[in-house]
């Protein structure tokens, strides 16, 4: 092989494999959010996207559910809201599909164990880019601020929210596209 060739050769690779250590990162309207892998995400043991019989084999059966129909039947028949406490689980078509957790019995194992009642010092260093562009919403009492960080390039975040500096929610949802005013 020529040296020419070898030397771009080996500068492609160079390239390609420094590029793979890429922080993960996503550009939603200009912004940079730090990015979770979905189906990683892993609360006390159960994993979004598994069949909803895990969350009735880890935690037992629910203090409630609460069943509706969807609007839109063509991407899913049935919603479920499993609730142990104060805590949810969201249940579409018989699989996980999210949470919402306000107390400090559940833990995000993917994220060391990151739960409600953490110091927000733990979000600030495990998200950087998304505590950046948190949210603060200054007209209440104690300020809460909100903390998004993306499920790959989908239009769904973990939404951390926190207030006095201690983490009070941690939710999945899918922003809408229609702004709040």
């Amino acid at each position: 092989m020529k040296p020419l060739s070898l030397a771009l050769l080996l500068t492609f690779f160079i390239t390609l494999t420094l590029s793979s250590f890429k922080s993960q990162t996503n550009n939603i309207d200009g912004e940079d959010y730090d990015t979770l892998n979905y189906h990683s995400m892993s609360i006390s043991g159960v994993k979004l996207g598994v069949n909803y019989g895990t969350i009735l084999e880890k935690f037992g059966s629910p203090d409630s559910v609460r069943k509706e129909e969807t609007p839109d039947a063509q991407s899913a028949n049935h919603f479920e809201m499993y609730r142990y406490g104060k805590d949810a689980f969201y249940v579409m078509d018989d699989n996980v599909s999210g949470f919402e957790l306000v107390t400090p019995r559940f833990a995000l194992e993917n994220l060391g164990g990151l739960k409600v009642g953490d110091p927000m010092s733990k979000v600030k260093k495990r998200f950087p880019k998304s505590y950046k562009l948190r949210d603060v919403d200054n007209t209440v009492d104690d300020w809460v601020t909100v903390i998004s960080v993306q499920f790959g390039t989908s239009d769904s975040f973990l939404e951390i929210t926190v207030q006095n500096d201690k983490i009070v929610g941690l939710a999945t949802i899918t922003d809408d596209g229609t702004d709040e005013e």
